[in-house]
């Protein structure tokens, strides 16, 4: 993959890192740490698996918001111990019908790593349509969406949430 358009990175305490990881693979968990989608919708739950899509659910000026991802990659190791998740996004729909053309590929990178001096990295790579860099609005929403998500995943992914196990 070529250069990503952005690069997100927060240092973690070892037992911030390791919930990052848990929360980020368990499906479960999105809701909890996930401040912006209000419901989660998937045909399997519990842990993440390569293929899986999913659906990030919620309500703006009274029209539900859906961005749909799919899992593209899962990777990781015990020495070191990290996580990676690579996400491709396949759209969004407001109130079923498609929109945010202006983004043709979305790509995002999360890398989790459980050392010390480790924590969390947000990769993205985009493509922007013809109309979303004309208008100049692509580029922003890309970021905003990834920004979002990995201000959600490092300051309320860090929370190590009892009542949601990995098997639910």
């Amino acid at each position: 993959m070529s250069h990503p358009d952005l690069i997100l990175r927060k240092q973690l305490m070892i037992d911030q890192s390791h919930n990052v990881s848990f929360n980020l693979l368990n499906l479960n968990c999105w809701p909890l740490w996930n401040k912006v989608a209000n419901r989660i919708l998937s045909e399997q739950q519990g842990r993440l698996q390569e293929n899986q899509r999913f659906d990030l659910h919620r309500i703006i000026a009274q029209q539900l918001v859906e961005d749909l991802w799919q899992v593209s990659q899962i990777k990781s190791s015990e020495d070191p111990c990290f996580a990676e998740l690579r996400l491709t996004w396949i759209g969004q729909k407001i109130n079923g019908r498609t929109s945010a053309l202006a983004i043709q590929r979305l790509i995002v990178e999360i890398t989790v790593l459980e050392t010390e001096n480790g924590g969390i990295e947000i990769s993205a790579w985009w493509e922007i349509s013809k109309l979303g860099r004309l208008l100049r609005f692509g580029k922003r929403l890309a970021k905003a969406i990834v920004s979002q998500l990995f201000d959600d995943l490092s300051s309320h992914g860090t929370v190590e949430y009892q009542q949601v196990s990995e098997n639910e």
